[in-house]
């Protein structure tokens, strides 16, 4: 429920209202790593083609004689399953405190607003959570950085070296790499590297001290693009001191083929939605709870999180400190 904290009588001297975290919705990558893909049931099995099983990368064709048969090739294919879980969060907007609320700012569409951002830190940090797991999910075991990636290290830091490590890693499986996943503050120092820029600039004396935008360090290793998890969540339990941290760790980048789509587009993972349930991902609602004089906002998904090809990211410790 929506309340002024603290006791406090507002005036009408100023008929504004600041909203702290203007910006907190736009270092969100989670749907990016893994998009959002409709399915039909909440529940499912679908079919996995994989390299093993079915001899993807197999060279098994044979010389053949004259009269005799081919080489014939025989796939196994396995099977994975996926369950969607509903999320939500509600918020009571009473009748008297929005007539007074209303005089600053329009208190129902910034609650919602609100909502939906709260909704999509969860899923941003189920998302974190799944590919930056204690014990990696991907089938290349996690490789080590070159050299630490610390402040005092920056003469030394070789990210283009690790990603083209990691790249020649998914090459092996049969991937190209056109996503790096990052948190903020491990951006925020690779690009002051002295390697990455003279990489992209060139061995030169002065750069005016320039620093590397995201599509300028995707250009120089290699990929498509540069995807910085700038997201941050309070850590503080509810009405305590904010405590904020960013989901996305610094302890790893990852090196990864992203794609949307139909899972025979391959990639890392969806996010499967219900469609039958929350279609379009994010639902908003409201109703009426009359006993409590007030409105009622809803926002909700119903969603399966799901690594689909582990063979398709590598994961590189940083060292990072």
């Amino acid at each position: 429920m929506s309340f002024i904290s603290g006791g406090t009588t507002v005036r009408a001297d100023i008929n504004q209202a600041l909203i702290e975290a203007p910006n907190a919705e736009t270092g969100l990558i989670g749907a990016e790593v893994l998009p959002l893909l409709p399915v039909p049931a909440k529940s499912g099995q679908y079919l996995k083609v994989q390299l093993a099983q079915a001899d993807l990368l197999n060279n098994d064709s044979k010389p053949r004689g004259a009269s005799s048969d081919y080489a014939r090739a025989v796939r196994a294919f396995g099977t994975d399953t996926y369950d969607t879980i509903e999320y939500g969060l509600e918020e009571l907007i009473d009748d008297g405190f929005r007539a007074d609320a209303d005089r600053f700012f329009d208190l129902e569409a910034s609650s919602a607003r609100f909502l939906l951002r709260q909704i999509k830190l969860g899923h941003e940090k189920r998302v974190s959570d799944i590919l930056f797991a204690g014990t990696t999910p991907f089938t290349t075991a996690d490789q080590s950085a070159i050299s630490a990636y610390t402040t005092a290290n920056l003469a030394n830091i070789d990210v283009a070296g690790d990603v083209a490590g990691a790249r020649t890693e998914l090459n092996k499986l049969g991937y190209e790499a056109n996503t790096i996943i990052m948190s903020a503050p491990v951006f925020e120092r690779i690009r002051r590297t002295t390697k990455l820029q003279n990489q992209f600039f060139g061995v030169v004396s002065d750069t005016k001290g320039r620093l590397l935008a995201e599509a300028e360090i995707a250009a120089a290793l290699g990929v498509e693009r540069v995807l910085v998890g700038r997201a941050a969540i309070n850590s503080a339990n509810k009405n305590k001191t904010y405590s904020g941290g960013f989901i996305v760790p610094n302890t790893q980048i990852i090196v990864a083929n992203v794609q949307s789509g139909q899972f025979t587009a391959g990639g890392i993972g969806r996010t499967l939605v219900w469609s039958a349930d929350a279609p379009g991902g994010f639902v908003s609602e409201s109703y009426r709870d009359e006993a409590r004089r007030s409105n009622v906002l809803r926002v909700r998904m119903n969603t399966s999180e799901k690594l689909i090809d582990a063979n398709a990211a590598v994961r590189i410790t940083t060292s990072f400190a």
